[in-house]
């Protein structure tokens, strides 16, 4: 049986019943093979068309007009002043109060010496699904 009359006999579900072991797995195997080329032809195609469109001048970005350089030294950068009052009292009874409800303790027994603020390095898609998430709880 030839591969056109064999997947000619793969479009009816009766026929499929009556195959041979050994011409359902050269069947399924040639099926796999052309859905497979045929996925990796468009993707080659469809890279070659982004490159293209890439080198198309209506698709580029418009020229920018440089600054001035400046001569002589950058000017320095003011210090970021936190947002928050570091000897906060309310703000050390919060974190007290949270660490002694984590650690199952009192909170007569923990000592908070030092506040510091972590810089956020996560990316702003995580910033926003944290934000989604808490705003979806309420």
């Amino acid at each position: 049986m030839e591969i056109t009359e064999l997947l000619a006999t793969f479009a009816d579900p009766a026929k499929i019943k009556t195959m041979p072991p050994f011409q359902l797995l050269v069947g399924g195997l040639f099926t796999t093979l052309l859905g497979m080329g045929v996925t990796f032809v468009a993707l080659i195609a469809l890279q070659y068309l982004l490159v293209l469109f890439e080198k198309l001048p209506i698709f580029k970005d418009p020229p920018t007009q440089e600054a001035p350089k400046r001569r002589g030294p950058a000017p320095a950068k003011a210090p970021v002043q936190p947002s928050y009052a570091p000897n906060n009292e309310e703000l050390v009874a919060a974190i007290t109060v949270s660490l002694a409800t984590m650690l199952e303790t009192s909170a007569s027994g923990i000592r908070i010496r030092s506040i510091r603020r972590i810089e956020d390095t996560s990316p702003a898609w995580a910033r926003v699904g944290r934000l989604e998430q808490m705003l979806s709880r309420v």
